[in-house]
């Protein structure tokens, strides 16, 4: 049913008006999948993968050295692109992932839009996840740069742009993007910013999370309420719910 017809002569409070019936609605939205997306990880596969992830950890747990393995893998060119996966899983990672979903909204790319969306939402878990086991283990780092080794939020955010990319547009992103997260798990390690149970854990908990993410989205909804905006020939905006 339409919504009954805005009064008012200001212009401006009409489109003020109009964009937060948009930013509710959105927000609405986003509020729904978000938390659609921590259902999603009690499911058997997303939940079996977190126990997997922790069973495997424990047990690299049981015959890891205090030193590490920093420098396992040879210098030159590793030592390199160590440092450029430490920024491109770091902070970089979540500004592209809110930069896609930008872009997509604005080009009006649904597949776009829900790529970023799905990564925002994935990441939002996987580093949530890591950042209370960190605080709540607080094991300290190989290099003894200070805690926070256990799990890794490198692996994790990596590991779901890998599920996310794959979910999205196939295998020819998904086996690129795998092969980068697994790069990214072996580099944590080779710095000496991880022990590998970190490892093992933070892809666990990536991967969980992303297929979560991917799991609210199976395709365009056509259900529900849509919301409308028309503008007549006097500049009047009238909202309309259907």
């Amino acid at each position: 049913m339409r919504l009954s017809k805005l009064s008012g002569n200001s212009t401006r409070n009409k489109l003020l008006i109009a964009v937060a019936i948009c930013s509710t609605a959105f927000a609405g939205q986003l509020t729904d999948n978000t938390l659609a997306t921590g259902r999603n990880l009690f499911t058997t596969v997303p939940a079996s993968l977190l126990a997997a992830g922790a069973a495997s950890s424990f047990l690299a747990y049981k015959t890891e050295g205090p030193e590490g393995y920093c420098g396992f893998m040879p210098e030159s060119p590793f030592s390199t692109l160590d440092r450029v996966d430490d920024f491109l899983f770091g902070k970089a990672l979540p500004v592209s992932s809110a930069a896609i979903w930008i872009a997509g909204k604005a080009t009006g790319s649904y597949d776009l839009e829900i790529t970023g969306e799905e990564l925002c939402r994935g990441l939002l878990y996987s580093y949530g996840l890591t950042w209370i086991v960190k605080i709540s283990t607080e094991r300290a780092r190989p290099d003894g740069t200070g805690s926070g080794s256990f799990p890794s939020g490198h692996a994790a955010g990596a590991s779901c742009t890998a599920v996310v990319l794959w979910h999205n547009y196939g295998a020819r992103a998904g086996i690129p993007a795998a092969a980068v997260a697994l790069y990214t798990c072996l580099s944590r390690v080779n710095l000496g910013r991880h022990f590998p149970s970190d490892i093992l854990m933070g892809a666990a908990v990536g991967t969980a999370c992303g297929i979560a993410a991917s799991m609210v989205y199976e395709g365009p909804s056509t259900d529900g309420m849509s919301l409308s905006l028309s503008i007549d020939t006097e500049g009047r905006i009238t909202p309309g719910l259907w």
